[in-house]
């Protein structure tokens, strides 16, 4: 009768430690280990480049493209901010640039002038930029190549680390998962043996 006992127990430890191992060999071996027959390595070291690549696409392509980060960047908030920048960098290179001698009030005038002009056309030149030159923007930033080299750039710990740390509750689900899965199946065992003796 305890044979009845252990059967769904020893299926529940035999499908949580399938788990286990399954998950452990998508990091693990860093290396390849050459066995008899086959070479044991890990799925995400030996793949690393491969997921580098769709990890890029799917970003560019699902998540973030350069026309989002564009769009956004395209509000009245960000447009007094860019000029809020550009006026104060200007005022410090004016500064740099005029002469001392200079009365004060000439060169406020300068820079009152410069800053007038320049709010005048600075809607004109960000529009130029953030509409007209577009195309030419999306073409030379690459989300996908930028998101690609910088998952390959990682080392393969590094990544382990990462996706363990945004995934480890659902890794846990599934080692668990495998034995609450194996001890059902050694229950339909047992339930099976049960008919069958009968």
């Amino acid at each position: 009768m305890y044979q009845y006992a252990v059967i769904p127990v020893l299926s529940a430890l035999i499908g949580y430690l399938t788990n286990v191992i399954a998950i452990k060999l998508l990091f693990w071996p860093h290396k390849p280990i050459n066995l008899l027959l086959f070479q044991l390595h890990g799925l995400l070291p030996k793949r690393k480049a491969e997921v580098a690549t769709s990890v890029g696409k799917l970003v560019e392509e699902q998540l973030l493209s350069i026309d989002d980060v564009l769009d956004n960047i395209d509000t009245p908030e960000m447009r007094a901010r860019l000029f809020d920048k550009v006026n104060e960098a200007l005022r410090e290179r004016l500064n740099a640039l005029l002469p001392r001698i200079l009365p004060s009030q000439i060169t406020n005038i300068i820079k009152d002038s410069i800053e007038r002009i320049l709010r005048q056309e600075a809607h004109l030149l960000i529009d130029q930029v953030l509409h007209n030159d577009r195309d030419y923007i999306t073409q030379g930033i690459e989300i996908n190549r930028m998101v690609e080299e910088k998952i390959n750039s990682f080392d393969v710990t590094q990544l382990e680390q990462m996706i363990k740390k945004v995934s480890s509750s659902e890794l846990r689900f599934i080692e668990v998962l495998g034995g609450v899965i194996g001890m059902i199946i050694g229950i339909l065992q047992v339930g099976l043996l049960i008919l069958i003796s009968i």
